[in-house]
């Protein structure tokens, strides 16, 4: 599989590191942690300890930090988007629209994002799609419907992941395509015509992809046997690891 030299969301690389090495359960086990205390943060002391844990776990990963931090920009326009609406349309019937505690409440929550971004880029970083279908075959081994759903969903989510770097690419492709063709990209207007162009044969596209997988899955029954989940494997970086993630979520508990 050939990879954009831009992509960074959604991308495998195959290193060796302490991330790398854990089990993919305990991988999952970690992410959900960490989406569960940036779920927590509601201050800005409660936020920069969660963004030291998770820039500790980036630089474990041996990946570089700015790596993790140019992902973000593929997502600025929703950054600035989510921020705009809690600027004007701010939580709580106490907090006035477009005031100081209004903007406190955009960026707390412009940066909370951000942070799941990164947590969900550090996890596809160091877990390649098969892995994540691994570690949520863990519940098929619960008998009945809910295990034979959960080998359903782990295989869809294994494959999804796995179009991600083919989605880019071909958003890359229309782009040169429009980009050839003389489209203008300056100005507001211009540029949301040309997301609007970009969306609709991306989705047809997806669409069409999609659709000739279910028919080539249909045709060799994939998906109606239960596979084997493997066994839990539990060692010294997962106990780490994990006993950090929690230690990290009773703080954020204490800290509210």
């Amino acid at each position: 599989m050939t990879w954009s030299v831009k992509q960074r969301f959604g991308r495998y690389m195959a290193l060796e590191s302490p991330l790398h090495g854990l089990d993919p359960a305990a991988k999952l086990l970690v992410f959900c942690l960490l989406i569960a205390c940036v779920l927590l943060c509601g201050s800005w002391p409660a936020m920069a300890v969660t963004a030291v844990y998770i820039a500790a776990l980036c630089l474990a990963s041996r990946v570089r930090l700015w790596f993790y931090l140019d992902s973000l920009k593929y997502f600025a326009w929703m950054f600035a988007l989510s921020f705009a609406v809690n600027l004007v349309f701010p939580r709580g019937a106490e907090v006035e629209r477009l005031s100081y505690e209004a903007l406190n409440v955009a960026g707390l929550f412009s940066v909370r994002l951000a942070l799941m971004i990164l947590a969900a880029t550090l996890l596809t970083v160091v877990t390649s799609p098969a892995e994540i279908g691994d570690s949520l075959l863990l519940v098929s081994r619960v008998r009945g419907r809910v295990g034979r759903r959960a080998a359903e969903f782990a295989t869809l989510i294994s494959i999804s992941l796995r179009f991600v770097p083919v989605m880019f690419e071909e958003a890359e492709r229309i782009k040169a395509a429009q980009m050839l063709r003389g489209q203008a990209t300056s100005g507001l207007v211009n540029r949301v015509r040309s997301v609007v162009t970009l969306i609709v044969p991306l989705l047809e596209s997806a669409m069409r992809r999609s659709v000739s997988l279910s028919y080539a899955l249909e045709a060799r029954c994939y998906g109606y046997r239960v596979p084997r989940s493997p066994d839990l494997r539990v060692g010294t970086n997962e106990i780490i690891f994990g006993s950090s993630g929690i230690g990290l979520l009773v703080v954020l508990i204490l800290m509210r």
